[in-house]
């Protein structure tokens, strides 16, 4: 009795792996799910997120130390 009820555990969990993969793979497609380009590009620029906010500051503090100045004059 124990073997069948390991066979019918295995199968079972066989079936539901093979519907979650369907599932998966079906609703990727719309979503356009590029999880290999997506994750070299995080590796290839980790960074690029802080730097664009950094960037970002950098930009707005000159331009408030131009403020500044044409003030001053």
């Amino acid at each position: 009795m124990n073997i069948y009820l390991v066979v019918l555990i295995i199968l079972a969990i066989i079936v539901f792996s093979n519907l979650a993969m369907f599932a998966a793979v079906r609703g990727s497609r719309g979503a356009k799910f590029d999880w290999l380009n997506n994750t070299k590009a995080g590796f290839s620029q980790p960074f690029k997120k802080e730097d664009d906010q950094l960037s970002e500051l950098r930009q707005r503090v000159k331009e408030l130390n131009d403020e500044i100045q044409e003030e001053s004059q």
